[in-house]
């Protein structure tokens, strides 16, 4: 038997990494859906000791001397001709993650993941009771083990860039503030020629929609885009989300009101666009920066294409609304256009992931602008709620009425995850982008998604994004997608034309 390449000795270490982090994965996964409630002291410890070991054999002495055969750590040159393009793109990943990791003590780790597996408890009980102080202890250990982290992993300009580089690789706050203004002069511009507008009626959407059958409708949008039964599973969550522990092994969740059936349409169709990515990630390659994302702003660009560019169509909804009916007779008198323009309703909210898609980005702007504050010193947890209501008066004219209606929504923070919001709006960004250059590639697409056909969707992503895993940065994937570098235009042109249609101003 032929002696192993360093590249395959590391691509092996590297699976077992991968595997142990999929551990902790499924225990995060089991704990938002069915752990008993009392078991989180014991969750903790078990979540604590996967976590741990894989961020061992990240740094490990091992890891580092077959990275170091293949790359110098210090100027990042190949030391292997023999790699090919897309090997030396994962040893270049590698490396990256190597010299992260390795910034960040074990003992740090260890300490990290207890105290956001508690954290994520707390937040869970505040939100239930709307009581913020019981979480603030809790938030006030996030924010200091945030700043350290920034700290230990170093950055040139702004501390909430080496948070940010996590999620994001390559973004700093330089870029986002601009990007971010002008997006937001775009939307509330665009608001603001809204407001005065009649509002669609969307009151049959309100009615009384059995949980048990909207769960079965969940299946036929789900096999419609490409998931099998084999390969995928949906629980039901207070809060959505999906975990792509392998490409055969796809956990996604969703939240069910019994007086809002889009609300749960809507969740599925956008932890259905994470699922597809995570599927459709070079299986052979698994366990190597090749079958992973490129970044969460790339990730999120997928959930929101599905939700929001296809999702939210008069073509989808004109097949799809017939099997809709079928399910809950009371919308049988409704008409598809009466149908599309209730779905796409702008109107401010308190919940961000129930938000149109103008106000949407809006709801993200205002985390990351809170986030940038925290990081930077300058505002602490006892006094995000009112910084939190300030802010949703100044971007989208209301107040929360309670803070689990707002700063206690989102169970991002509890998780430990700064950093991570920015990723939403740039999944926006992004998914208007590639979707210019899928409709020039399929100008009759919206004809093949009224008929019901969608796997061609899934195909043109997986050729155009999902195959290359990390071979390239965001800002490379984007420009190779579609010849451009990323803008909020392509959006905005977008909200315009879309708007102007259905609002008629």
């Amino acid at each position: 038997m032929a002696k192993k390449t360093p590249y395959e000795q590391l691509s092996e270490l590297s699976k077992e990494i991968v595997t142990w982090s999929s551990i902790s994965y499924l225990l995060e996964w089991d704990q938002e859906t069915y752990m008993p409630k009392e078991a989180i002291e014991f969750r903790s410890s078990q979540n604590s000791l996967a976590m741990s070991h894989a961020h061992k054999l990240k740094i490990s002495s091992k890891f580092k001397k077959l990275l170091e055969s293949l790359i110098d750590l210090e100027t990042a040159e190949i030391k292997d001709s023999s790699l090919s393009d897309p090997q030396k793109a994962a040893v270049k990943a590698w490396r990256h993650d190597y010299l992260t990791a390795s910034k960040i003590p074990a003992t740090f780790v260890k300490k990290w993941v207890t105290t956001t597996t508690q954290a994520s408890s707390a937040w869970s009980k505040a939100k239930k009771s709307n009581h913020f102080k019981t979480f603030a202890p809790h938030l006030d250990k996030i924010i200091r083990f945030n700043q350290k982290k920034a700290e230990h992993l170093g950055y040139k300009k702004h501390p909430y860039d080496a948070l940010l580089d996590l999620f994001e690789p390559e973004m700093t706050v330089e870029e986002l503030v601009p990007l971010f203004e002008s997006l937001k002069i775009g939307l509330k511009t665009l608001l603001q020629k809204i407001h005065p507008c009649p509002k669609p009626d969307n009151g049959f959407l309100k009615q009384h929609f059995d949980p048990a059958t909207q769960f079965a409708f969940n299946s036929i949008l789900l096999t419609a885009m490409g998931f099998q039964k084999e390969t995928s599973r949906l629980d039901i969550t207070m809060h959505p989300f999906c975990i792509p522990m392998h490409p055969t092994d796809i956990r996604m969740t969703t939240r069910i009101q019994e007086d809002d059936v889009m609300s749960n349409i809507f969740s599925v169709l956008h932890e259905g666009g994470h699922g597809l990515y995570g599927k459709n990630l070079p299986l052979e390659h698994f366990g190597t920066p090749l079958s992973e994302a490129v970044s969460l702003g790339i990730d999120e660009s997928q959930s929101r294409f599905w939700e929001t560019r296809i999702g939210r169509t008069r073509a989808f909804w004109q097949h799809f609304l017939p099997e809709l009916k079928e399910k809950f007779p009371q919308l049988n008198s409704v008409t598809l256009d009466q149908f599309h323009a209730a779905i796409n309703i702008v109107e401010p909210s308190f919940i961000r992931v129930e938000a149109d898609e103008i106000t949407y980005s809006l709801h993200v702007i205002l985390r990351f602008e809170i986030e940038k504050m925290i990081i930077e010193g300058s505002l602490t947890a006892k006094d995000i709620p009112s910084i939190w209501n300030q802010k949703m008066e100044e971007l989208l004219g209301i107040t929360p009425p309670t803070d689990a209606l707002g700063c206690l929504q989102d169970i991002h923070w509890s998780m430990g995850s700064m950093g991570y919001f920015p990723t939403y709006v740039l999944g926006n960004l992004y998914a208007a982008q590639i979707f210019e250059k899928f409709a020039h590639d399929h100008p009759e697409w919206e004809t093949k998604v009224a008929s019901g056909n969608l796997h061609f969707i899934t195909d043109w992503l997986k050729t155009h994004i999902h195959q290359y895993g990390r071979q390239y940065s965001p800002h490379e994937l984007i420009i190779k997608v579609t010849g451009n570098p990323l803008s909020e235009k392509p959006f905005l042109n977008y909200l315009n034309e879309k708007y102007q249609k259905i609002y008629n101003f």
